[in-house]
């Protein structure tokens, strides 16, 4: 920890001390207690890790300061250094007793509090949830900045998330992004229009931001940037439809193993399965499964004209889920989490491609019914000219 009560009960902060022989008077003369549990800390001012507190091995504080590692407590360091060379006013490993929490920094910003979670290694996502409504049942925004060190890449614009990445994830005006800060680098990192293409890979935009050429509204409201191209969904869509074969999870042989009952092949699928759509984090299960499973329960079943209630297709989708074979996702930032919010984007896509036609407010007919290739090569030239015609219309979504 950076911060420690001294014998009189004033605050000592090391931000506000950068000379080794100051601090070493101070620590000859003084003794230094912990904020929160009031037991001694000891002032620490080596060489290899920055300078802070720390408590005794016999210590027993709730907060467990000794899990923060150096690039922590550097990025929490910079991170308060920067808020106030902004003109805010902040203050570093505030306490709040209203919750029983402490923020790495809390500060105001127009007229509302904030406090700043600089997280650096996994935690729950049970304690994450409780952090969270324990800061807003105190009039307390929180603002959760993932530690850079914690970014997982795969390629360009591909990128490994799993349930802690995903406890980041917020939407805006400019669309879904997930924020984090690098110690080392001193960027902001954000990514943009993150599209699960499977249950652990994403394709996202990355923009970084140095933190000497931003302010603190970078956190609330960052540039928007263009969207991946269709091209990258379309490259990582056949990476995961052969991923199946390889070494397939249970959840996926199951997958298989109906296909096949039902003399389907992974990879002869119609190319209007696996479609990218704007609310997709809210499944965890990946498009091209989920937007099977309706295909195989019912659209595979409509001869053109024939029409389908919206109660229908959305019951496919809940029994599927209460056989655990489509799984959704809560995102714990936002206050609202619609499952179906990616089934009701699938269908009014599937509208405008004309393969739907939405006749009244809960019904469907079908217009043009999935065609089903019978070789590599038909899938291969169906795709290629599907996405090719109804590229625009797709990538409007997220426009």
């Amino acid at each position: 920890m950076l911060v420690a009560n001294r014998k009189n009960g004033e605050k000592f902060s090391l931000a506000d001390y950068h000379d080794r022989d100051v601090l070493n008077d101070f620590r000859k003369k003084e003794e230094f207690q912990c904020p929160i549990c009031g037991e001694l800390v000891i002032l620490k001012l080596g060489s290899k890790r920055i300078w802070h507190f720390s408590h005794r091995k016999d210590a027993n504080c709730p907060q467990e300061y000794e899990r923060e590692s150096d690039y922590h407590m550097k990025g929490k360091l910079q991170l308060y250094q920067w808020i106030k060379q902004n003109g805010l006013e902040a203050e570093l490993e505030s306490y709040f007793p209203s919750c029983k929490q402490r923020a790495d920094i809390a500060f105001e910003w127009r007229h509302k509090r904030y406090a700043l979670e600089f997280q650096c290694s996994a935690i729950s996502s049970e304690l994450f949830t409780k952090r969270t409504k324990g800061y807003l049942a105190s009039g307390i925004t929180p603002i959760w900045l993932l530690g850079g060190n914690q970014l997982k890449r795969m390629g360009a614009n591909l990128y490994s998330f799993n349930l802690f990445q995903y406890l980041f994830l917020r939407e805006t005006e400019t669309g879904w992004n997930l924020p984090s800060y690098c110690s080392d680098s001193r960027n902001f990192i954000f990514l943009h229009h993150t599209l699960p293409v499977s249950s652990k890979k994403v394709i996202a935009s990355m923009c970084a931001y140095p933190r000497s050429e931003t302010n603190p509204s970078v956190l609330f409201t960052p540039s928007p940037v263009k969207v991946i191209p269709l091209s990258n969904w379309l490259h990582e869509l056949q990476k995961v439809k052969n991923s199946f074969f390889v070494h397939p999870t249970l959840a996926q042989q199951i997958f298989l193993n109906e296909l096949y009952t039902k003399q389907l092949n992974m990879l002869l699928l119609p190319p209007e399965l696996g479609l990218p759509v704007p609310s997709a984090p809210f499944i965890e299960t990946p498009p091209v499964v989920w937007q099977t499973y309706l295909y195989l329960d019912i659209l595979r079943h409509l001869r053109a004209g024939e029409v389908i209630s919206e109660k229908n297709l959305y019951n496919a989708i809940l029994i599927r889920t209460h056989k655990k074979q489509i799984i959704p996702r809560t995102i714990p930032l936002l206050k609202q989490n619609d499952f179906f919010a990616p089934v009701e984007e699938y269908l009014a896509l599937l509208v405008k491609i004309t393969t739907l036609e939405k006749i009244s407010d809960h019904r469907y007919k079908m217009i043009r019914p999935f065609y089903l290739p019978c070789t590599v090569e038909q899938q291969t030239y169906a795709e290629k000219a599907f996405y090719r015609k109804f590229e625009r219309i797709i990538m409007n979504q997220f426009s």
